[in-house]
């Protein structure tokens, strides 16, 4: 028997259904966590502007976790907690690299800024699917911003595996990770959702072994694995499920409503998977 004080769960493919909308079972779930006095907070990849709709859809509970871990927000006192920011240097190295994967296109954000070396289809695709918009400013080796915590890059999944074993050797001082198949985004070293995860905990006063993390992709693995219960989505990336104590029998969508049902109204625990 466990006894939860805290749901964060992952946006995209996790919360969200493919086509980003909140279920209304995951509306009442969320609402029924709550009312038990178990917080419910988010950990995206994205930045407040474009995860604020879904937040305030589910009444989620500040902070909230963004850019994959790099800044945790509360959004009650306009405050940030925590920022970590790229090291400039290994920054522009990835973005050399980039000058040789044309086809692939990277995206600097800052707190609350987004830069582009140019806009293609993927990329408007990829800024109308968050919600946001970007300045198109050219190469972005003589215009990185100050302060910028990630970097986005989108393209086609060979090629962005391709990329990510040549920053591996070129651009070691920033953490990889894929948060979509065709989505490979650049943070500091050592960050990941998870830091972002103890910040909120150490803010709140809440034990890890207290928090249950939800996810789908590998950029959710470090939160799913270091809290007391960690859930990989039916559907989730395979890694993902290897690390998981328990995986839904839904998908994103829907698995949040599931996991709200199984542990925290009931408070049971269980190693099944």
């Amino acid at each position: 028997m466990a006894r939860y004080r805290l749901l964060v769960t992952d946006v995209d493919g996790t919360l969200l259904t493919p086509d980003r909308r909140v279920l209304p079972s995951v509306r009442e779930a969320v609402r029924l966590a709550r009312a038990r006095g178990v917080r419910v907070h988010l950990a995206t990849g994205r930045m407040w502007r474009s995860v604020r709709p879904y937040a305030e859809a589910v009444e989620a509970d500040s902070p909230v976790v963004l850019f994959n871990g790099a800044v945790v927000y509360d959004f009650v006192s306009d405050r940030v907690l925590q920022r970590h920011t790229l090291d400039p240097q290994a920054a522009l190295a990835a973005l050399e690299v980039l000058r040789d994967f044309p086809d692939l296109r990277p995206h600097v954000f800052t707190l609350g800024e987004v830069y582009v070396d140019r806009l293609d289809g993927a990329s408007r695709a990829y800024l109308e699917r968050d919600g946001i918009q970007a300045e198109e400013v050219g190469d972005l080796v003589g215009r990185l911003p100050p302060g910028a915590v990630k970097v986005l890059v989108v393209g086609e999944p060979r090629r962005l595996g391709e990329l990510d074993s040549v920053l591996a050797e070129r651009a070691p001082g920033l953490h990889r990770v894929f948060s979509e198949r065709d989505f490979l985004e650049l943070l500091p070293a050592g960050v990941s959702k998870a830091t972002g995860v103890r910040a909120l905990c150490r803010t709140l006063g809440v034990e890890l072994g207290e928090v249950v993390a939800v996810g789908d992709n590998p950029n959710d693995l470090e939160m799913v694995e270091e809290a007391g219960l960690g859930v990989a989505v039916a559907n989730a990336h395979p890694d993902l499920k290897r690390v998981a104590r328990f995986v839904t029998h839904s998908g994103g969508g829907e698995a949040i409503a599931e996991v709200v049902r199984r542990f925290l109204l009931d408070n049971t625990d269980t190693k099944g998977r």
